[in-house]
């Protein structure tokens, strides 16, 4: 076997230096991406062109530093009815207990305007994916309470569920204000005791509920 030369063994450190070096940098990178990668991507806004979302001021905030996701309720203007309508937002919080993703889902009858009126008079076929107005518009209110990892997939378990089988929309019985509650239910949350009240009040009685009404929030 020829002699090996100090230089070619010098050469060869440095080699495996240099790669190992920059192989960590790329990992970290992959389990960081990884981590914060929407679940369920088909209630992302981005078919809206907003794809992270957008804040809400907070009306009332729980938030448990160190809980790894939560969940958003959120009350806006509704063109189609004065009651207005309330959705979801949830995703996964940082360290500091900010989100970083913002996925939105909410029950609204297909058909527009049709379908809305006619869910007064009977069960409607209804769309859980994000509309252009969640994207866009500001709420009027916001509501933010903070998910356990077991929580958590709770939610997108029941998410994925309603998705593959869309509950029916009914004006009265079962409508946007009563699904947001339905996914309220993993971190314990119940509805107000007037459940058929409009979206504009909905929200804060849904508050107060939850003991959540005297608190001070940040956004």
């Amino acid at each position: 076997m020829p002699p090996v030369s100090f230089k070619a063994i010098i050469a060869s450190i440095a080699v495996v230096s240099l790669t190992a070096c920059q192989s960590v940098p790329q990992s970290t990178s992959a389990i960081t991406v990884s981590a914060y990668a929407p679940e369920t991507p088909q209630l992302s806004c981005a078919p809206h062109g907003n794809p992270n979302g957008s804040p809400a001021k907070l009306t009332a905030n729980r938030t448990r530093i160190g809980d790894p996701a939560y969940i958003e309720f959120r009350q806006r203007f509704s063109p189609g009815i004065p009651s207005g309508h309330l959705y979801v937002v949830f995703g996964r919080l940082d360290a500091k207990g900010n989100p970083v993703t913002r996925l939105y889902t909410g029950l609204f009858p297909k058909g527009s305007l049709a379908g809305l009126y006619a869910g007064a008079l009977v069960p409607m076929p209804a769309d859980l994916v994000p509309s252009y107005a969640d994207c866009h518009l500001t709420p009027n209110a916001a509501y933010r309470v903070s998910l356990t990892e077991s929580q958590y997939q709770q939610l997108l378990g029941k998410v994925q569920e309603d998705l593959a089988n869309p509950p029916m929309w009914r004006m009265f019985g079962y409508n946007c204000n009563n699904y947001a509650a339905s996914l309220g239910s993993v971190a314990g949350l119940v509805e107000p005791a007037n459940r058929a009240q409009p979206s504009f009040s909905y929200i804060y009685a849904y508050i107060d509920a939850n003991g959540d009404g005297g608190q001070k929030a940040a956004s």
